[in-house]
C-alpha cells in the first residue's frame, strides 16, 4: 500500500464523516492546529466506516512480527568504524 502524499489533507476544524483521521502533521507547529491525511476511509465488506485510509489502517493493524520482518528486509545502514591513529 502506497503511502498518501498529504494533497487531501485537511486540518481538524474542516474534516468531514468519510476521511482518514490519522494526524499527519501541525500547522504551524501548533497543537490545536492537527493536519489529518483527508483520504477516503477504509471499509472492510459488512463492518462499519474506519475511521482510517487503507494505507493507516494498514499501519494500525500490523503486528510487532510483521514490523519486525518488513525493517528487516529495508537495506542495511552502514556502521561507522573507528579509526586509531598512533602520534
Amino acid at each position: 500500500m502506497k503511502e498518501p502524499d498529504g494533497v487531501k489533507k485537511v486540518l481538524l476544524i474542516d474534516h468531514i464523516e468519510g476521511q482518514c483521521r490519522c494526524i499527519i502533521g501541525f500547522k504551524d507547529g501548533d497543537a490545536r492546529a492537527a493536519y489529518m491525511c483527508g483520504e477516503p476511509v477504509y471499509q472492510r465488506r459488512g463492518k462499519k466506516l474506519s475511521s482510517w485510509c487503507a494505507y493507516h489502517y494498514g499501519q494500525m493493524h500490523t503486528t510487532a512480527a510483521q514490523q519486525n520482518r518488513l525493517s528487516d528486509q529495508s537495506p542495511e545502514i552502514p556502521q561507522a568504524i573507528s579509526i586509531v591513529r598512533n602520534p
